[in-house]
């Protein structure tokens, strides 16, 4: 077996020298980080945050107006006939107001979204086929999943909003 003979001998002080070189090594490079994240990212994720918050609040304002009238709907749909890969389908809103009573003379606005495909959003065109019911037919594309949203506004209330998912077969 040999012996090794050097001179060098580890010492407390090249521990402690060794240790607070790690450590600065640490912080310098979270300094680094830190200060690449507060250069990259301002906090701000609006323009105008504080008018933001006052819209919202008039929104908050909208939905109790609504809350407070009562307003309901309800949605069926039927198949009208169809055709390959798609088909003519019905579509009917119901609009009630808190006494259960028909909401007549309602001007809709909305849209079938299909969720898993983009491209294919259609525009509907309502018209009211009795007091306060609402249809539409609408040529589809293709078969499954279709988010419906209206919008119902009579001109002195806020507008009624309503969103459901439908399954078309």
């Amino acid at each position: 077996m040999m012996a090794q003979n050097s001179d060098f001998v580890l010492t407390g002080r090249h521990v402690f020298f060794g240790v607070v070189a790690m450590f600065g090594a640490i912080i310098a490079v979270n300094l680094v980080f830190v200060y690449l994240a507060l250069d990259t990212f301002t906090g701000v994720t609006r323009e105008n945050p504080y008018q933001d918050g006052l819209a919202y609040n008039k929104v908050l304002e909208a939905r109790e107006t609504l809350h407070e009238l009562g307003w309901q709907g309800s949605v069926t749909f039927s198949k009208a006939g169809s055709k390959a890969g798609g088909g003519t389908d019905s579509v009917t809103v119901t609009l009630t107001d808190g006494a259960g009573e028909p909401l007549s003379g309602l001007i809709l606005s909305g849209r079938l979204r299909r969720p898993t495909h983009e491209g294919m959003d259609q525009t509907l065109a309502w018209r009211e086929d009795s007091p306060g019911t609402y249809g539409t037919t609408v040529a589809l594309p293709g078969r499954g999943n279709w988010d419906l949203e209206v919008t119902a506004s009579d001109g002195r209330n806020p507008p009624f909003e309503m969103k459901t998912r439908l399954w078309f077969e």
